[in-house]
Formats: structure tokens, sequence, C-alpha cells
């Protein structure tokens, strides 16, 4: 079993230019690489990926460094999985559905 004080929540927040074409394509390029290595869109410009160490949540955090496209703005923070648990969602209007804890795979 891992721990909630060992696993973390990578969580990115980007600003990426989108006035041009080619900009447009950066971004969705970026938005790929973060949805194909496992992160989960939690709002716009803002994702999460479950780490199982902080080791884990490094390797990807390197992994983004060099996809930041030019002109753009890129956050990557790093939380336990008990503080993200402690994670407070506010809502006005909107009725959204909560995020569900990802399912995991654990191989012996």
């Amino acid at each position: 079993m891992f721990s909630e004080m060992k696993a973390m929540w990578l969580l990115v927040m980007f600003d990426l230019p989108v006035k041009t074409k080619i900009q447009r394509r950066e971004y969705t390029r970026f938005r790929n690489l973060l949805l194909a290595n496992g992160c989960l869109q939690l709002q716009f410009s803002v994702y999460a990926r479950f780490c199982v160490s902080r080791e884990n949540a490094d390797t990807y955090a390197r992994l983004i460094q060099p996809a930041v496209p030019a002109g753009g703005f890129v956050r990557v923070l790093m939380v336990t999985d008990k503080q993200f648990g402690e994670m407070v969602s506010l809502y006005g209007d909107l009725k959204l559905e909560v995020e569900q804890e990802p399912e995991q795979l654990l191989l012996f």
C-alpha cells in the first residue's frame, strides 16, 4: 500500500499564448502531452497527476520542462496525497461532479 504522506500529486498550471495558429498547435501538443502522461484536467489550464512517490513526481516534472512552448508560463507544484485530499472545491451555480480518486494497480 502507498502512504498518503509519500504519495504525491503533481499539479501543472499554465498560461500559453494562443493568438496564432502555430501557438494554438503548440498549446494542443502541450495539453496532449499532459493527457498522454496520465494527467487529469481539474480546471482550464490546471492539470493533475497522481504519483506514488516524490521521485516519480520528479520524473514527470522533468518530462514537462522541455515541452513548454515559447512564450508559455508553467508552474509545477507537488503536494502530498493527504494535502490534495484536503482541498476544498467551491462552486457557484455550477453543478459539477467531484473528482474521483484514480484507480491504482498494485503489482507484486
